[in-house]
C-alpha cells in the first residue's frame, strides 16, 4: 500500500464542520433554483464549486489568486477570510479549492455609455435592489463589460474575461441566457466576485492541455 495516500492524524473537527455547513447551504441555495430579482424582471443564480487547478498569478496584498482548470479554463478569485495561510500559495502551486460566485441580471450587448464604464462596483441600494441571497451579499457585486471566452452549455458554464483582463467562470447559467451568443462577443453581465471558501495545496493536477 502506498504509505503516502494513507495518513490519519488528530484534528479538531469543528471549523471543518462549520465551513462543511456553509458549503452546503450554498449548494442548496444553487439547487433550489433561482432567487427572484427586482431589477430588470431578472434572476440570481448562485453556484459553489469545488475545482482541482494550478495557481497562475497570486496577489497576496488583495488576496486575489487566477487559477488554470483542467482543459484551459482560468478563473480569478478571491480569497476569502476564513483562509487564513494565503501567504503561503505561490504561483505554480496545485491546489483544490471551494468557490462561490453568482450571475445576476441580463445578458446583453453593452450601451455606448456602459462601453465608457466597463466596470462598476455596485453600491449598497443596488445590491439591496437586487435582493442576493444569503452568502452572496457580503460579496462585491460588478457590473461589467466582458468578453466571452468559452461557454459549456451541457455544464451550464461560462468563462468570461472582464475589463481588468480577469477571468470568471460562472456557473448554474440557463442555458437561455446565452442562446445565439458567440465566443469573443461582447456583454454586459452583473454578477458578485468569486470568493474562496477553501484552499489547499494538493500533490499535482493533471490540466490537460498539451
Amino acid at each position: 500500500m502506498d504509505n503516502r495516500k494513507v495518513r490519519a492524524r488528530a484534528v479538531d473537527a469543528r471549523p471543518f464542520a462549520l465551513l462543511l455547513f456553509t458549503v452546503l447551504a450554498l449548494l442548496m441555495l444553487a439547487l433550489s433554483g433561482a432567487v427572484s430579482a427586482e431589477e430588470e424582471g431578472s434572476e440570481v443564480r448562485v453556484a459553489a464549486v469545488q475545482v482541482s487547478a494550478v495557481i497562475t498569478e497570486i496577489d497576496h496584498e488583495t488576496r486575489e489568486l487566477t487559477l488554470q482548470l483542467p482543459g484551459g479554463a482560468f478563473v480569478t478569485l478571491t480569497a476569502g477570510p476564513d483562509i487564513q495561510r494565503f501567504a503561503e500559495f505561490a504561483a505554480g502551486d496545485a491546489i483544490v479549492a471551494t468557490y462561490v460566485t453568482s450571475l445576476a441580471g441580463e445578458v446583453r450587448e453593452p450601451t455606448a455609455e456602459e462601453k465608457e464604464n466597463p466596470w462598476q462596483e455596485l453600491d449598497a441600494a443596488a445590491v439591496a435592489g437586487l435582493e442576493m441571497p444569503p452568502g452572496v451579499a457580503g460579496m462585491r457585486v460588478i457590473k461589467a463589460v466582458c468578453t466571452i471566452e468559452g461557454m459549456n452549455r451541457v455544464a451550464g458554464t461560462v468563462m468570461i474575461e472582464d475589463p481588468r483582463g480577469k477571468y470568471h467562470l460562472i456557473g448554474d447559467i440557463e442555458p437561455e441566457k446565452f442562446e445565439g451568443r458567440m465566443l469573443g462577443e461582447t456583454i454586459v453581465m452583473v454578477y458578485s466576485e468569486a470568493v474562496a471558501l477553501t484552499l489547499e495545496k494538493a500533490a499535482a493536477v493533471d490540466l490537460g492541455v498539451r
